[in-house]
């Protein structure tokens, strides 16, 4: 089942260098931005580097960012606005935010600062936010409340419609492995009906 799932969702290494690595510099940027990076983010960030297929300068410049805080995102958000990944580097960014169990204000403000730069609208934000709470909050529970059933269907709905890229590396619960591959695997079986 795995090998079918993998080859259900895309390979982020097939995507031009400039991209893969501007937008791990966005991943980076959220995980610094409440001014410290835990050892859990930072093995994440470097298993997505592998995942990327980034070469030793793209790595170097991902950590660049961690260290070199405050940092200007302006031209990375530029140029990923033009991309079709723009949804999925903000689910990215925002599981790394998730990474610890718990989202910050500042990193919320930087999700918010940098979805508006990529023209995500606020609303479309808001339900993607609303998502990973509820992943989170879902995964916790041996039945989940319909609010969360209805948040994570809202989000599947706003991906399927966006066209959103998700990948294997994509952590749509990042504090919960079984239930990331659970959403997964719904995932698939929701983009296909």
């Amino acid at each position: 089942m795995a090998g079918k799932r993998k080859s259900e969702m895309p390979n982020i290494a097939r995507y031009p260098f400039q991209e893969r690595c501007d937008y791990l510099m966005l991943v980076a940027a959220v995980a610094a931005s409440d001014g410290y990076v835990n050892p859990d983010e930072l093995t994440l960030l470097r298993s997505w580097m592998d995942s990327f297929e980034l070469s030793d300068k793209g790595r170097q410049e991902v950590m660049e960012v961690i260290q070199n805080q405050p940092l200007s995102l302006e031209s990375i958000q530029k140029r990923l606005a033009k991309s079709e990944l723009v949804f999925s580097v903000i689910l990215d960014m925002m599981g790394m935010a998730m990474a610890d169990g718990v989202l910050m204000d500042k990193e919320i403000a930087l999700l918010r600062d940098v979805s508006q730069q990529l023209k995500i609208t606020k609303r479309d934000f808001d339900i993607l936010i609303e998502f990973v709470h509820s992943a989170h909050q879902a995964s916790t529970l041996r039945n989940p409340e319909p609010l969360y059933e209805h948040n994570i269907d809202s989000a599947f709905t706003l991906m399927r419609k966006r066209k959103v890229r998700l990948f294997p590396h994509t952590l749509l619960c990042a504090t919960s492995p079984e239930y990331d591959q659970h959403l997964k695997k719904r995932w698939i079986r929701f983009r296909k009906n």
